[in-house]
């Protein structure tokens, strides 16, 4: 009889854990120093479950991105032992409160407050209200209909 008791407990234990290996919710709080976030996966609202902080997913190979998640963007949590304190929440979910901003499949859309940026073929379009661009101690800036370049030795307004 124990052996039997003792497998039912392994058995609860093991559909625990498999019920927590992916887990989707909604960012609560970040962390963007330690490079974490807490992820509200279940509960009410006036009682939520919120996760243990957790690292969040960025891109980190030859080219790194930092784009800490927001409050209220929906992430999912990836804990392979089913244990929400080795989780990794990773982004890349729309939702109704932050959908696409773009539904053409030939088209790469990165947008933050009122800055756009498009990659299409072989255009770059950058809508925004101010573009600088500075490169060696060359500057070039754009705003609101006016033009300004300038370098060590040419200025240009």
């Amino acid at each position: 009889m124990k052996t039997i008791i003792e497998m039912a407990s392994r058995i609860a234990d093991l559909e625990r854990r498999l019920d927590g290996m992916m887990r989707h919710g909604t960012v609560a709080e970040v962390d963007p120093e330690a490079g974490t976030a807490r992820i509200s996966i279940g509960g009410t609202d006036e009682k939520p479950f919120i996760s243990p902080w957790v690292p969040y997913g960025q891109i980190a190979g030859a080219l790194k991105v930092h784009s800490p998640p927001s409050v209220g963007q929906q992430m999912t949590l990836l804990s392979p032992s089913g244990d929400f304190r080795q989780a990794v929440a990773l982004p890349m979910t729309w939702s109704n409160q932050n959908a696409s901003p773009s539904s053409k499949g030939d088209e790469n859309v990165l947008t933050f407050g009122s800055i756009k940026v498009e990659l299409r073929g072989t255009e770059i379009i950058i809508t925004a209200p101010r573009v600088f661009f500075k490169c060696d101690g060359t500057t070039l800036e754009m705003k609101g209909g006016s033009f300004r370049a300038s370098s060590d030795d040419f200025e240009f307004d």
